[in-house]
């Protein structure tokens, strides 16, 4: 059996949502199971793809050379002209949608639906989302059901800071842009397997496997899926109180794809689900684990003790976090997501490489894991209620109302 570094090593390609790569990390992940033991399911569903595009941006006012920009994938393609506007505002409501009319926008926000909805109603001709300099070559997208609604109502492109300053400091006030994605329907998959408990009670351990277009995704999240393969390796053959059912999420970065299928493909069972593990950004030795939890003060101070108790040093903290476990907390179940931060500040980048990573880090995680998944698997009555504060169930909805 493999170590945590050579699953992710081996796992450390660029692997989007829909793409034959994240189809090939999926029958990876699968045979990896079958030797341990499992019986996998590859559960299908399908998704919007695209393959990263091209786009430049041309001043019109004075003359310069051209600028490259990366279309938003699954944003509409072409070309048109216009004013240059800047929308610095926290939130729509501070912004006039007049004024954004033919303009050309500059914006430090990404395509969520509030600010589309701003932009389409002001017909604005084209919008570009400024990125630091290192992401240059990085491609962003629109979550599905927002480009289901906007995809053809608006250009929408990315372009690094030092192109988009040394616009406004050279007085461009009027630019075109021209953009062009290949966009097309494909399909994505989760990997399912499970392990039996003694009782139909089951608890949920997830990590997604893809990676974003221009991304290894070496820590985000070979890290988390090498790890969850620890696990599953780890278990096998034992018999706990409740089953476990390990979910390897495709098309996370797609805005939550694989998880959010599952959870709502099972809506009317996930009542058996006392819990979620998620496993999400690990691998860097430099930064300091972090539990996220979803759910209630009790849940929250239950975790921290427990890990406590069996020395995994961690952050752990009640909030939200946009991984795998949102979808399930959508219907109640409480989540509880692992992972170290770190990558540099350059996720969702072709930095994040294998190189980047350590299976020291990996194992940290594996470890305070297993003793979280264990604890509460084995224990015959769940050791806190299964429950999510009224306050946190407000931040699931509004999270999902924003990026949806």
């Amino acid at each position: 059996m493999k170590n945590p570094i050579e699953y992710l090593n081996a796992l450390a390609f660029v692997r989007m949502g829909g793409s034959a790569e994240e189809r090939k990390a999926a029958e990876m992940i699968a045979e990896w199971l079958r030797e341990m033991g499992y019986a996998p399911n590859i559960e299908s569903f399908d998704i919007q793809s695209f393959k990263p595009g091209a786009g430049k941006l041309t001043p019109l006012n004075k003359r310069g050379t051209a600028i490259p920009i990366k279309p938003v994938g699954l944003s509409k393609d072409g070309n048109t002209s216009g004013e240059v506007a800047i929308l610095d505002a926290p939130e729509p409501e501070w912004f006039d949608a007049k004024e954004l009319h033919g303009k050309i926008v500059f914006m430090p926000h990404y395509p969520w639906r509030k600010w589309l909805d701003l932009l389409v109603s002001g017909n604005a001709a084209a919008a570009l989302t400024v990125l630091p300099n290192h992401r240059e070559d990085d491609t962003i997208k629109m979550p599905q059901t927002v480009a289901k609604d906007f995809g053809e109502k608006i250009i929408l492109a990315t372009i690094a800071f030092n192109h988009a300053i040394a616009l406004i400091n050279g007085g461009i006030s009027s630019v075109e842009v021209e953009t062009h994605c290949e966009k097309f329907a494909s399909a994505s998959q989760n990997v399912v397997a499970e392990l039996p408990g003694r009782s139909e009670r089951i608890i949920v351990l997830t990590a997604h496997y893809d990676s974003t277009p221009s991304s290894p995704g070496a820590q985000d999240n070979a890290a988390g899926t090498a790890e969850l393969l620890e696990l599953a390796q780890r278990l096998t053959g034992q018999c706990l109180h409740r089953t476990l059912r390990f979910i390897f999420c495709g098309a996370e970065e797609m805005g939550l794809v694989g998880s959010e299928h599952h959870a709502d493909t099972n809506k009317d069972a996930l009542d058996k689900v006392d819990a979620i593990i998620n496993l999400d950004v690990g691998g860097d030795p430099f930064t300091v684990p972090f539990v996220r939890i979803i759910g209630t003060d009790e849940t929250m101070h239950y975790i921290e003790g427990l890990l406590r108790q069996h020395g995994h040093a961690a952050k752990v903290s009640l909030e939200t976090y946009s991984s795998d476990g949102m979808p399930f907390a959508k219907y109640g179940v409480p989540s509880i997501s692992f992972g170290r931060g770190g990558i540099d500040g350059k996720g969702h980048s072709p930095f994040d490489r294998f190189e980047n990573t350590c299976n020291e880090a990996l194992l940290d995680i594996a470890n305070a894991a297993e003793t979280t998944a264990k604890a509460i698997a084995d224990a015959k009555l769940l050791p806190f209620k299964r429950a999510i504060s009224d306050e946190l169930r407000k931040r699931v909805e509004e999270y999902f109302i924003e990026r949806r």
